[in-house]
């Protein structure tokens, strides 16, 4: 019997293969977790001020005293991703334009974005319209009477 496969004697420590206990590493593919997804941008680049009303000018929000709010939201959405937004109900991402709006769909942006909102500026009904894009949302509407989304509620 070799000492190679002799698991006795005074040998027994000395002839190890040194490979037989690798794990091979890096292997598999990784999920994303969320912490490694990108922060929430903004960008105002697709604001429209063709459609006020219904919407409104910042100028507006300002005298209701509204803009602060929104960016102290925005402020606290940076630090988030999109699905940490959406769990903590500050985005909602709806797809498509709504069925029923005051708003129409804007002829400067394309047709497959996915339509959201910004949630609870100041009370219930203040919201921020617009879409996203990766981790970038696009303003496109000041919604502070939730007329982009109009429910039967």
């Amino acid at each position: 019997m070799s000492n190679k496969n002799n698991r006795f004697g005074p040998d027994k420590f000395k002839v190890v293969d040194d490979n037989r206990f690798e794990r091979s590493r890096n292997t598999r593919e990784e999920k994303k977790v969320k912490e490694d997804l990108p922060k929430i941008l903004f960008s105002f680049k697709d604001f429209d001020i063709k459609q006020i009303p219904p919407g409104q000018k910042f100028e507006d929000w300002q005298k209701d005293k509204l803009l602060a709010y929104m960016l102290q939201k925005f402020s606290h959405i940076c630090s988030l991703n999109i699905v940490e937004a959406q769990q903590q109900k500050v985005l909602k991402i709806y797809g498509n334009f709504p069925p029923k709006s005051d708003f129409k769909f804007p002829q400067h942006i394309v047709d497959n974005v996915k339509w959201a909102v910004i949630m609870d500026i100041k009370g219930q009904k203040g919201r921020v319209a617009g879409h996203v894009i990766g981790n970038v949302f696009y303003v496109v509407f000041l919604d502070k009477e939730h007329r982009f989304y109009i429910t039967g509620k």
